[in-house]
């Protein structure tokens, strides 16, 4: 999935229940990343990013394991993770 970081979404509080957003991802998926899902990166500093689909309608804003390095990108790029919505109540 191409997809594109959301800029000022960190201040953003994490769901309630959950230490992280990665916490957050990994109970909806059920799977526990260990390397960035950017495609070409073996990260290991993992974060929840917020993401958007890029080059689509879709604005909705999703959840995806990335580096920190990867989550501060300002491209567009591949990942190989599923995407988890944001809640809509934030």
């Amino acid at each position: 999935m191409h997809v594109k970081n959301v800029s000022g979404s960190s201040r953003f509080p994490k769901p309630k229940g959950y230490d992280s957003w990665l916490e957050y991802w990994k109970a909806h998926t059920g799977s526990n990343p260990y390397f960035c899902s950017a495609e070409n990166c073996l990260g290991t500093d993992l974060v929840g990013a917020h993401v958007q689909k890029a080059y689509s309608d879709d604005k909705s804003w999703y959840i995806v394991p990335l580096c920190s390095s990867c989550n501060k990108r300002t491209d567009s790029f591949n990942v190989n993770a599923t995407l988890v919505p944001v809640p809509s109540n934030l």
